[in-house]
């Protein structure tokens, strides 16, 4: 299962997190079909099913059957980290929450993706 991490650093990781909870839970209701934005993609055309977990914290966002992306935040920092099922998953959730960031930090969030592996251990290559 491929695996990429982005460390974000930023001055309101709560913020874009409680942000990113309220965005995803949108998303996962059944009323988030209906949305233009994600209109033509295939979470909103129902090949993918959204469920969010969260605590104060922490938001994973499951994707299935592609795979997940979970988002925590501390104190000057917003780490996301992607596990999907192959590489087109990884790359279709990567996209997803990318454009999200940059939408939610207009522009000054960048995601630096690189590999990371089962323990939380991030590689020193970037993912493009």
């Amino acid at each position: 299962m491929p695996i990429i991490e982005a460390r974000i650093t930023t001055a309101e990781p709560d913020r874009y997190l409680r942000q990113f909870r309220k965005h995803a839970t949108a998303m996962a209701s059944p009323r988030a079909h209906t949305m233009r934005m994600h209109g033509t993609n295939p979470i909103a055309r129902g090949e993918v099913r959204l469920r969010v977990d969260a605590t104060d914290t922490r938001t994973t966002i499951h994707f299935d059957p592609w795979g997940s992306c979970t988002i925590s935040a501390d104190k000057d920092l917003l780490v996301v980290r992607i596990t999907a099922t192959d590489d087109l998953a990884l790359q279709q959730i990567r996209d997803t929450i990318t454009r999200d960031l940059d939408r939610f930090g207009r522009g000054a969030l960048t995601a630096d993706w690189r590999e990371a592996d089962d323990a939380g251990t991030t590689a020193g290559e970037a993912v493009r």
